[in-house]
């Protein structure tokens, strides 16, 4: 019951049977899309629910806790590097990526934890920690691009340069495949398989629900209060700046996880992953589709890469529509247009002035 309480809690949209009812509807149309699909489409749509958990992570700091970060793609990058790292290490002797896989999430948490630790115990906020975060993901970007000497390596990875990440010895140019093993049990997961695509929708879902409960829980409550006013919230006796780090650690692992399953889907991870456009269109896809729910901010995220790919052809100037998007969205819709659109079919009650009241911890 607790759990379904989580599920179904005020700070997300969506408690009734009629919404539960579409999500599986959508779900099990997503699962049943490669019936109908092109194999490139199906790729396609891969990358896309990975960077729907770019979104998520978005949405967790700026949506609920206040913290824009127009550096997001940075931990996306971090863990894509950590990944094909460790994997291109681990890999002859372990048979298997799964330590890889844990190190693509942890090493940007905890890239997150000191650069956050840095910036909330400093008490920046508003703009300066988003054009810190800017700044810092393209430090990481220009340093990648300098690499292509091969004096810059770990082990037997290279870091490439602007070629990207690949084994040091050049028999092999790619990194390897997502392979989880337990034993004489062993699943390989290639990137461009319908298998992959499976694994990335089921982890996305997961994802969803596991920050539906976090934010339902008194967690989720005093992020609000935080995002609504951090000092009042700082007198009821919270570690503001401890939370905020938590909060910043946490979106970084699951923009990690994304960089994990991209460096998996595409076999490689470059310094473009760091780019302005991959920190910027998130930005984006969130702050259209509403930034305070994580059901708008998924959505948007699909729609609008799929709006984007169609753009594609136009080159650059796919960015600045985007960016007309954006600009639209916000004077039409200020919180959001997919938020506006669901809150018209069922109205979504206040949240509680938790700033205000000071949330008893179980």
């Amino acid at each position: 019951m607790n759990v379904l309480r989580g599920l179904n809690g005020p700070q997300t949209f969506g408690r009734g049977p009629a919404f539960w009812i579409g999500f599986v509807v959508v779900v099990a149309a997503l699962a049943a899309s490669p019936l109908f699909l092109s194999r490139f489409q199906i790729i396609n749509f891969s990358n896309f629910l990975v960077f729907g958990l770019l979104a998520l992570s978005l949405c967790l700091i700026w949506g609920y806790a206040g913290i824009l970060s127009l550096g997001q793609a940075a931990f996306l990058g971090i863990g894509g590097y950590a990944f094909g790292i460790v994997a291109l290490n681990l890999i002859t002797a372990h048979g298997n990526t799964n330590i890889a896989f844990l190190a693509g999430i942890l090493v940007p948490m905890l890239a997150a934890a000191v650069i956050g630790g840095i910036m909330f115990y400093a008490r920046l906020k508003g703009v300066y920690v988003a054009i810190l975060m800017l700044v810092t993901a393209r430090l990481f970007e220009i340093f990648l691009l300098q690499t292509a000497d091969p004096i810059y390596r770990i082990g037997a990875a290279a870091l490439g340069g602007f070629n990207g990440l690949r084994p040091a010895s050049p028999d092999d140019p790619l990194l390897p495949n997502l392979i989880f093993g337990l034993g004489d049990w062993v699943m390989e997961f290639d990137g461009r398989s319908l298998a992959f695509f499976y694994l990335v929708l089921g982890i996305v879902v997961v994802v969803y629900l596991g920050l539906r409960l976090l934010l339902n829980s008194t967690f989720g409550y005093i992020l609000v209060a935080i995002r609504e006013d951090a000092d009042r919230t700082e007198t009821f006796g919270y570690d503001v700046r401890l939370v905020q780090v938590v909060v910043f650690s946490i979106a970084a692992g699951i923009a990690g996880l994304g960089g994990v399953l991209y460096a998996a889907w595409g076999t490689y991870i470059h310094p473009n992953s760091f780019g302005v456009t991959n920190n910027i269109l998130p930005v984006v896809w969130v702050g259209v589709a509403g930034r305070k729910d994580l059901t708008a901010a998924l959505g948007g995220a699909l729609i609008l890469q799929w709006v984007s790919l169609s753009l594609a052809s136009k080159g650059e100037y796919a960015l600045i529509v985007m960016g007309a998007i954006l600009v639209i969205g916000m004077l039409l819709a200020p919180e959001g247009v997919l938020t506006g659109l669901m809150t018209r079919f069922k109205r979504r009650p206040e949240t509680a002035n938790v700033a205000t009241t000071k949330v008893e911890i179980a």
